[in-house]
């Protein structure tokens, strides 16, 4: 049996849009549904706390946590300090997610779970939240300019209403924010960036890099063809080994390599990667290199490598980058992943990498 509590915050209930859709989504994945109601909660947070959990207690008294074998809670705002907290006082295992935490939802040990903030929340600052995640290895996504709803907000305050451009990307936000939920509450797949001394042959013991080739892609007298090339990619001890040298590198020299894992009761499995390198090359392109992505054969399929992929273009755009440039496998099911991510043909090849793998088609993806 499995069952989902939802921690509203103050003023924010559990019929607006982060709490109703990510409840929407765990109905749908055969969750029991709770949500939790506050009544005149006091509007000095120390005040509102105690108040809150009082009423979680007698709220969910009656729920025998034993039955379960998957309890997830879904909190905001203060809803989430009062979800770890009560997590802790009834030592409840169960997965989270986080809506806009405040800083004293760390102070009771939070258990693994997503953490999402925006960078113009008032009531936490980007910095503490950060640090917090990065101490306790919480998968942390971070929303540009996003309030304390996740939300945008034009700059003209005398605006008489919402800026369309607002509005289109908030949904795209909530989006994007509701595609992470679903990917966790389906199959408990979170991402987060990696430092370098995470990076070791051990973290690869549960991923299978094969892949059955049969036809690929060839550039032929200036024409692109598609030829029978059948082979079978997998990787050596030794291919593991010289690709953890080069994650390593990436990290200690600024670059970004960001890991896609899959939670069981046994602990987190890796199941997918992306590096990106720091170092501008191209000139006016702009270009900065994608020198890795890959999902695990057996969990190829479920939105991975889109993600990962998007979170390298995040990356790249938040660090100067023009446009994200990929030496990549020339096999046609992967390319047809890259032309859907919108890249095309680079405009200008890195003689580098057409050396060291003269297959590969050279590509670019624009960071707009």
């Amino acid at each position: 049996m499995k069952i989902a509590i939802l921690f509203p915050g103050i003023g924010y209930h559990c019929d607006k849009p982060l709490l109703y859709y990510s409840g929407k989504l765990a109905i749908h994945y055969q969750y029991e549904l709770i949500k939790v109601s506050y009544t005149n909660l006091s509007k000095s947070i120390p005040e509102a706390f105690t108040d809150a959990c009082a009423q979680t207690e007698t709220y969910l008294a009656d729920i025998n946590w034993s039955q379960y074998e998957d309890i997830l809670f879904i909190s905001k705002s203060i809803g989430t300090a009062v979800a770890a907290a009560y997590a802790q006082k009834h030592d409840i295992r169960c997965r989270n997610i986080y809506y806009t935490p405040l800083a004293q939802t760390f102070d009771f040990a939070p258990q693994p779970g997503l953490v999402f903030h925006g960078t113009r929340d008032p009531w936490a600052e980007t910095s503490v939240i950060e640090n917090q995640c990065q101490e306790r290895r919480l998968p942390l996504s971070i929303i540009e300019n996003g309030n304390h709803s996740l939300e945008l907000r034009t700059e003209d305050a005398s605006a008489p209403r919402p800026v369309k451009s607002d509005v289109i990307q908030n949904i795209r936000i909530l989006e994007n924010v509701m595609d992470l939920t679903e990917q966790y509450l389906a199959s408990g797949i979170y991402y987060r960036t990696l430092a370098a001394d995470e990076i070791s042959l051990e973290l690869f013991g549960n991923f299978t890099r094969h892949q059955n080739v049969m036809k690929c892609w060839r550039k032929e007298d200036g024409n692109w063809v598609i030829r029978d090339a059948p082979f079978i990619d997998d990787w050596t001890e030794d291919d593991y080994r010289f690709l953890v040298q080069c994650l390593q590198n990436t990290v200690q020299t600024g670059g970004l390599v960001c890991a896609a894992f899959c939670e069981h009761d046994s602990g987190s499995m890796l199941k997918g990667f992306v590096s990106v390198e720091p170092t501008l090359f191209g000139g006016e392109q702009g270009y900065l290199d994608l020198s890795s992505i890959h999902v695990s054969e057996d969990m190829r399929g479920q939105g991975i490598g889109k993600s990962l992929f998007c979170a390298a273009k995040d990356w790249a755009k938040k660090n100067g980058g023009r446009k994200l440039y990929l030496s990549a496998h020339s096999a046609v099911e992967t390319q047809a992943f890259y032309k859907a991510m919108g890249c095309v043909e680079a405009q200008e090849y890195d003689q580098r990498h057409v050396e060291r793998e003269p297959y590969d088609c050279q590509l670019e993806c624009p960071l707009e």
